[in-house]
């Protein structure tokens, strides 16, 4: 009997039946597309233009060769944010490249991972370890800030403490130029604050380190195996009428931990142009001084950043 009722009515029911598919189809588009927004309203990028930082030479966020108090990412206090760059340094007898990544959470924590490949050409030979020798090293970084607003009207910088652990992959070779350890971790505490009244970007750091040439040749040697307190400082200046330019220099002081290869303090001179907050292009000029007995090592600093 439902049979025929169905049978029946069949005809007067289709119609019906077609009008609702669209509206069925479209109430998934609809659902796919409020989940996709709401996906990509995690990383909001509601930090100004360049309050992000850069990608330095171990990772983490802030100059070339100094870590600063910034966590990395456009991601706000609800937010999240990421960071992915390339970093080329051509230098007088060697070469180093780096590549990684780093995610802010919160605007309150950030984790950051970059793998340096320190290539040496003929150099190599030259002290004894092979043409074209390449050394290998892994940063794993954390970073939490303390207290502060880079940006804000306030004196206070930001402050920010952080954790990097190094691993050398060269065990043969490290111990052979005299270092004790191929692992090792760094400590740091850094303050920044940009001035935008009188258009001034500052950084101060604090660093506990074992590190031979930032890890590149091992840890700690036969003239010192302690942590020592090195200074890295950075001054910028953003000119108001070039939007996203920032020059300046930095310094940092290096641990003298082997009397076989002797370090000397860093200095760069930088020009960086934030694009916008998806590409940022960093051009420097770098003084790494000595470098596995090899003096004057200056260069050229290149570095490309991408992310939201």
């Amino acid at each position: 009997m439902f049979r025929k009722i169905l049978m029946s009515n069949k005809t007067k029911l289709f119609p019906y039946f077609t009008a609702l598919i669209p509206l069925i189809l479209n109430q998934n588009v609809c659902n796919a597309q409020t989940t996709e927004t709401s996906a990509f309203k995690i990383f909001d990028e509601k930090k100004a233009l360049g309050t992000a930082g850069l990608s330095s030479l171990e990772g983490s966020s802030g100059g070339g060769i100094a870590s600063w108090a910034t966590i990395g990412g456009y991601g706000s206090s609800k937010g999240l944010g990421t960071a992915f760059h390339y970093t080329y340094v051509n230098l007088s007898d060697y070469q180093n490249q780096n590549i990684g990544g780093l995610i802010g959470i919160k605007n309150r924590v950030e984790i950051s991972y970059t793998h340096n490949f320190f290539q040496t050409g003929g150099t190599g030979k030259k002290i004894g370890i092979g043409k074209g020798y390449q050394f290998d090293l892994d940063i794993v970084g954390a970073k939490a800030r303390l207290l502060g607003d880079l940006a804000d009207t306030s004196l206070i910088p930001q402050v920010a403490i952080g954790v990097m652990y190094k691993h050398n992959g060269d065990k043969t070779v490290i111990h052979k130029v005299g270092a004790k350890y191929t692992n090792a971790a760094d400590v740091y505490l850094a303050a920044t604050k940009i001035f935008s009244r009188a258009h001034i970007i500052l950084d101060t750091t604090l660093r506990l380190t074992k590190g031979n040439q930032w890890g590149i040749l091992g840890f700690a040697g036969d003239r010192h195996d302690r942590y020592s307190p090195e200074f890295e400082g950075s001054i910028g200046y953003l000119p108001p009428f070039i939007p996203g330019l920032v020059v300046g220099v930095e310094y940092r002081t290096k641990p003298r931990n082997q009397n076989s290869t002797p370090e000397s303090n860093w200095f760069d001179a930088y020009a960086t142009y934030f694009v916008n907050k998806h590409l940022n292009v960093t051009l420097a000029y770098v003084s790494l001084g000595t470098i596995a007995n090899y003096r004057d090592q200056t260069g050229v600093y290149a570095s490309l950043q991408t992310g939201f």
